[in-house]
């Protein structure tokens, strides 16, 4: 054995364990974020709809009000749909990891019945 080198059963093997979870949790984390500005978006647009009843019925102007509202209705939905696209793209990405992971895994076992 060279110097400096560790037997294969003294490898640090938890530690490649460890950083899978924090990738993992990590990622969950970015998930769960994702969903709570989905549900804040939400509360947004209740709460300008909400708004914008109320300056609808008390302003002599309704037709600016009614034009400020569509304004509003189209940025709230590009951002909308737009976010939903980023969530997307994440449950997608960590999809094809498990995906991954799991080709990965039944390629290991395929080689260990090989060798037996």
């Amino acid at each position: 054995m060279l110097v400096g080198t560790m037997p294969n059963s003294t490898m640090p093997i938890p530690q490649v364990a460890s950083n899978f979870d924090e990738v993992s949790m990590h990622q969950s984390l970015l998930f769960s974020d994702s969903l709570k500005d989905l549900k804040n978006l939400r509360r947004q647009l209740y709460s300008a709809a909400e708004y914008f009843e109320l300056l609808y019925t008390n302003d002599d102007q309704k037709q600016i009000v009614v034009e400020t509202l569509k304004d509003y209705a189209i940025k709230a939905l590009v951002n909308t749909v737009d976010h939903l696209g980023s969530v997307t793209y994440k449950v997608n990405d960590l999809f094809n990891e498990k995906v991954d992971e799991v080709s990965g895994t039944e390629f290991r076992v395929s080689c260990i019945e090989q060798v037996r």
